[in-house]
């Protein structure tokens, strides 16, 4: 499960995710930082030669965040602030990423790494489910629906996020044709429910950020975020569970994103 606990690291890094455990945060050192760096160094390498050939504005500034904020992580280096330094780089790259997308009309990085998470939550929960069913066939649809979410997650990784996200989705599909084969449904209702409170909590945390960190660029992405969380409360309410589930997605990637723009101070 290697894979796994990797895309997690950088889940929770990216405030996506729970945080990492203990033992993975004393995993972080000067030379794993200075990996990381690098990478990030090369992926804003290439996000300048794909948005200096374009007029679009939004990738720039996203690419101009990215530099910013690998310069602030290598200031943390130096300063022998490892874990904000590695917190920072992968801030930094995502929205190098986040540039290179927008220019080649790929999928969105944050909302990829929303499905991941998504996706796994699904899975862990059909284990569960699927663990008091005695059926081999649901098993095995269940374990190759762990595969492609692992390799998914490798994928997303290494920023291949339109791969990622194409087997995301079969792996989600996998796991609920499992549950079917076991006469079991996953329950939008709860998993909406669910949602929704780990979305209050992300902007409850943004909201505190933010009360310390005067952040215009923030500002705005927390005022989205409650929009869209608004507006999922309201479809729970009517009963649209799915419209409520993608909703509150969107909004904690909001609120997500407001977090990461204090960084830049």
């Amino acid at each position: 499960m290697k894979f796994h606990h990797r895309i997690t690291a950088t889940l929770a890094l990216l405030g996506l995710c729970a945080a990492a455990p203990l033992a993975q945060a004393q995993m972080v050192n000067r030379d794993m930082v200075q990996r990381e760096l690098e990478l990030t160094d090369r992926r804003i390498e290439q996000a300048q030669m794909v948005v200096s050939g374009s007029d679009n504005q939004q990738a720039g500034a996203e690419l101009a965040l990215a530099v910013d904020l690998q310069a602030n992580a290598r200031g943390r280096h130096a300063n022998l602030e490892f874990a904000m330094a590695l917190k920072m780089t992968v801030a930094a790259r995502t929205h190098a990423d986040r540039a290179i997308a927008m220019i080649r009309n790929l999928p969105d990085p944050e909302r990829v790494l929303a499905q991941l998470e998504r996706t796994r939550d699904l899975l862990e929960r059909a284990r569960e489910r699927i663990e008091e069913c005695d059926n081999d066939r649901a098993r095995a649809m269940l374990r190759v629906a762990f595969d492609m979410q692992e390799r998914a997650e490798d994928a997303a990784r290494n920023s291949r996020y339109l791969i990622a996200l194409q087997m995301t989705v079969s792996a989600r599909e996998r796991g609920l044709k499992a549950l079917r084969i076991c006469k079991m449904e996953d329950n939008l209702k709860d998993a909406a429910e669910r949602a929704l409170r780990r979305t209050d909590q992300v902007i409850g945390r943004a909201q505190d950020v933010l009360a310390e960190k005067d952040n215009e660029q923030a500002r705005q992405a927390l005022g989205h975020a409650i929009e869209l969380q608004a507006r999922a409360q309201s479809e729970f309410g009517a009963g649209h569970f799915e419209a409520s589930l993608r909703l509150t997605e969107a909004a904690r990637v909001a609120a997500h994103r407001a977090i990461r723009f204090t960084d830049r101070r």
